[in-house]
């Protein structure tokens, strides 16, 4: 057996329960001033109130509105209201994109410049900023746990992410009774994502006895539930199931790196507007079989691991039976993807991602597997 050595890094505090939102006024109790970033959803439904009410002997200046796929001006417009305020720390309650738009801000609030400059590499984030907390409302995208912010220049239509070992959150509460209210569509697409972070860790080339111990329990978790919580999304036991199997995912991939299909998903969606866990979910066959001839014992041990049967194919064929019983196409086609979009596709594929895909894929290879998903 080959030795794997691991070095694990993640949130100084992660506390998943029921309820765990509660204690986050106890947590920030060295504080007196917060910025406070929660989605537009999140800020019109009762938890808000409840939330704020908790935070009541607290300063709180509170943004929201944060769009999908970040762009840098909404970034800057938080590190603006964190000036202003004086904020000694960030909380974030959302989804991924606010998340990751809350986490950049934090690291950028004591510093000088623009959010363009430390995407652009102009400036360099030399450690540490403000006390970071990040509560998700989804189960998918892992920010919580991630020491990167993925955002995008919208100007350029470049979607990559912001990067530092101190962006890491210091505290996670994952609350499932946050997710309560994430619609169905949404349910699914961030779902989906967390499936494929999971099972694309394991093919990781850093992958490792830990992460892929995390991994196998989160593809089971997801593979038994999402379907269950986009139906019924008001039953708390199907948001339990799915919160932990997103955080388990997180916390293997976090460590591993991904694989093709987000290295592609990125600048498709940031072009053709394709929600992120959908784009990752209509890549799945595509990628999944490329890999195949280099992944077939991996694939394999995810199919016994996780319920879906012994062979690599039946990880493949459960893997595309669960995009399809939630309704997500075989290609692109209804976002107008066309051979004149492959060479942005291609340009900007080569992130930290693609690098970690088992098996690489050269430029030709990129715009042949693209033909099939016109």
């Amino acid at each position: 057996m080959a030795y794997a050595p691991f070095t694990l890094t993640y949130p100084a505090k992660i506390r998943f329960e029921i309820g765990s939102a509660s204690h986050l006024a106890a947590e920030l109790v060295p504080f007196k001033r917060i910025l406070l970033v929660t989605g537009s959803h999140f800020a019109r439904n009762a938890d808000f109130d409840v939330l704020m009410r908790a935070l009541s002997d607290f300063s709180v200046c509170h943004e929201s509105a944060v769009h999908p796929e970040p762009p840098l001006e909404d970034v800057d417009r938080l590190i603006r209201a964190g000036r202003e305020c004086s904020a000694e720390c960030v909380v974030a309650v959302g989804g991924g994109s606010v998340i990751d738009a809350a986490k950049a801000a934090a690291a950028l609030i004591p510093l000088d410049g623009r959010c363009a400059d430390y995407f652009s590499g102009k400036r360099e984030i030399p450690g540490k900023g403000l006390f970071f907390a990040a509560l998700p409302t989804s189960s998918g995208t892992g920010a919580e746990i991630t020491n990167n912010a993925v955002l995008t220049d919208a100007s350029t239509k470049i979607k990559k992410s912001l990067r530092h070992p101190s962006m890491v959150a210091d505290l996670a509460l994952v609350d499932p009774v946050l997710t309560l209210s994430c619609p169905p569509a949404q349910t699914a697409a961030s779902g989906l994502d967390a499936f494929v972070q999971a099972f694309e860790s394991c093919t990781s080339p850093r992958a490792s006895s830990v992460s892929r111990a995390l991994a196998y329990v989160a593809i089971r978790k997801i593979r038994e539930n999402l379907r269950n919580a986009c139906t019924y999304p008001s039953v708390l036991d199907y948001r339990a199931e799915m919160s932990e199997g997103s955080l388990l995912s997180a916390m293997a991939f976090s460590q591993t790196g991904l694989g093709a299909i987000h290295g592609l998903a990125h600048p498709i969606g940031s072009l053709l507007h394709v929600p992120h866990g959908k784009a990752c979910a209509i890549l799945i066959p595509a990628v999944t079989a490329w890999n195949l001839s280099c992944c077939r014992e991996e694939y394999a041990a995810i199919a016994r691991n996780c319920g879906f049967g012994s062979e690599a194919e039946d990880f493949l064929a459960g893997a595309r039976e669960l995009c399809r019983a939630l309704g997500i196409p075989g290609n692109f086609s209804e976002y107008g993807l066309t051979e004149s979009h492959f060479d942005f596709i291609v340009k900007n594929c080569r992130s930290a991602s693609m690098k970690q895909n088992p098996r690489p894929m050269s430029d030709d290879e990129v715009r042949s597997l693209l033909v099939k998903l016109l």
